[in-house]
């Protein structure tokens, strides 16, 4: 019974710690990284062709922290320039964010600030990334995260949130417990 007892405090107290670790890496991310969320009008091909016109356009005028009006007036000028018959809103909100993996990073579901970019009805699929620190990649690029990348993200976030997200292509333990973690939690809370 001593045993069991001492057994029982063990897992309770890896859980707590687990718990801690968890929340912390959450909270850095969530409150250091800036999501872009853009929502097509609806699913035809030619809004998920605006879509990513919209997406491109964004990211080519991008330059440190994503300001709100200079966004929509970008959004709202491909808009008028592709002949729509539909305007785009943005906000920032808090939202939740499904987990994302790249070739090199791999982000966690949770609660961002995220500047939402809804055009016309947003009926249709969607386009997530990080866009502070600029880190959205397109399909050409498809998710290796260059050394700049690397580097902010290293000088934005803790070391323990950067090292939870980066991998090399091989399991990345931290993440997968803290990943693990939160959907038990979220599953029992």
């Amino acid at each position: 019974m001593k045993y069991f007892c001492l057994l029982l405090i063990t897992v309770f107290s890896l859980f707590g710690i687990s718990g801690v670790y968890a929340d912390n890496i959450r909270t850095d991310l969530s409150e250091n990284l800036l999501r872009l969320h853009v929502i097509a009008n609806s699913d035809s091909k030619e809004d998920q062709e605006i879509k990513l016109a919209v997406r491109d356009e964004i990211l080519k005028n991008a330059s440190g922290v994503p300001d709100k009006a200079k966004i929509d007036a970008v959004v709202n000028g491909v808009l008028t320039d592709m002949g729509t018959d539909y305007k785009g809103s943005t906000s920032v909100v808090r939202t939740f964010v499904p987990e994302k993996e790249y070739k090199s990073i791999r982000l966690p579901e949770g609660v961002y600030n995220c500047i939402n970019v809804v055009l016309g009805d947003g009926k249709g699929e969607n386009w997530w990334c990080v866009a502070y620190p600029p880190l959205c990649f397109t399909e050409e690029v498809f998710g290796e995260l260059s050394e700049d990348g690397k580097l902010l993200l290293e000088n934005k976030l803790s070391k323990e949130s950067f090292r939870a997200i980066i991998y090399d292509g091989d399991v990345n333990i931290r993440f997968k417990l803290v990943d693990e973690f939160l959907k038990l939690k979220n599953r029992l809370w």
